[in-house]
């Protein structure tokens, strides 16, 4: 699958929810993530523009937990966030941590935290993130099952975008975790 998403620094975020709301977006979940980064000893995979990730999710309404693995791949495109995305559910979190870091990855710092409310409009997802020591930010996604329709997707974004009054040119293509980082690095002179 390729994950078509663009995501916006948005300190207005429930002034955004209501106008998603107006446009027929359908409130869906109230979760907590938990997201865990990993990568080789030598740095390979942010290196090369990936990410490898156990998320950890709590719904807030109903209490139950899930958790799955995700590998990212390189981004798309020079615009969006736009990526192969592979993921599966898992278990046990905790157990999938510990497998990575038995076979040699190590847990990258600091360790992702977010409430996150999610919206749903036909194929498209609106995220309302609440990312723990960084801000608030709007993500928008759309699942394409192909090269061939990334394309369109990335245009139904564009256009719920604008209805919002934002553009392309407003969003940001850097991760939570590399953004907590450099905060942090910006903060001390070093990094984690």
């Amino acid at each position: 699958m390729i994950e078509v998403e663009v995501k916006l620094p948005a300190a207005e975020l429930d002034l955004i929810k209501e106008k998603l709301l107006k446009t027929g977006f359908k409130e869906n979940a109230f979760i907590e993530e938990h997201d865990t980064y990993f990568d080789n000893e030598q740095g390979d995979i942010r290196a090369n523009g990936e990410a490898l990730r156990v998320r950890e999710t709590k719904d807030n309404l109903t209490g139950k937990s899930r958790a799955q693995i995700n590998f990212k791949g390189k981004k798309l495109d020079a615009h969006t966030m736009t990526r192969e995305e592979l993921e599966t559910g898992v278990e046990n979190g905790a157990v999938c941590r510990k497998i990575l870091q038995a076979i040699g990855y190590m847990p990258a710092e600091p360790e992702v935290i977010k409430d996150r409310t999610m919206l749903q409009k036909e194929s498209v997802t609106a995220c309302l993130d609440d990312v723990h020591g960084l801000g608030r930010f709007l993500e928008l996604e759309i699942l394409a099952d192909s090269e061939e329709k990334k394309d369109a997707a990335l245009g139904k974004i564009e256009d719920i975008l604008n209805s919002l009054g934002y553009q392309i040119s407003d969003t940001v293509r850097t991760s939570y975790l590399s953004m907590l980082q450099n905060r942090k690095k910006d903060r001390h002179g070093t990094q984690w």
